[in-house]
C-alpha cells in the first residue's frame, strides 16, 4: 500500500511537469513568433525534451509497473518522487519567471 502511495505522488508530479512544459513550451513558440531569435528556438527545443522526457517517465514506469518489474519500481518510488517533485520545483520557477 505504501510503495503504490509513493507511485501516485511520482505519478502526480510528472503529470504536473508535463503541465509546466507544456506552459514553457507555448510561452517559448509565442516568444520566437515574435522575436525569431536562436535563443528563443533553443528553449523550446530544450523544453520539447524535458516534455519527451516527462512522458517516457510516465509511460516507462507504468509498463514496468504492470509487466514483471513492480518489485524494482516500488522499490524505486520514493527516489523518483524526489527527483520528480524537485524538478516540478524547478519547472515551477521557470513558469513562473517566463510568464512574467
Amino acid at each position: 500500500m505504501f510503495d503504490i502511495f509513493w507511485m501516485n505522488v511520482a505519478a502526480l508530479f510528472a503529470f504536473v511537469n508535463v503541465a509546466l512544459v507544456g506552459l514553457l513550451i507555448y510561452a517559448y513558440v509565442d516568444s520566437w513568433r515574435k522575436v525569431r531569435s536562436n535563443f528563443t528556438a533553443s528553449l523550446t527545443v530544450f523544453a520539447v525534451f524535458f516534455l519527451v522526457q516527462n512522458i517516457v517517465i510516465i509511460v516507462f514506469w507504468y509498463v514496468l509497473y504492470t509487466t514483471v518489474a513492480s518489485d524494482i519500481v516500488t522499490a524505486a518510488a520514493p527516489y523518483l518522487t524526489a527527483v520528480n517533485a524537485a524538478e516540478a520545483f524547478g519547472l515551477g520557477l521557470l513558469t513562473r519567471s517566463t510568464w512574467r
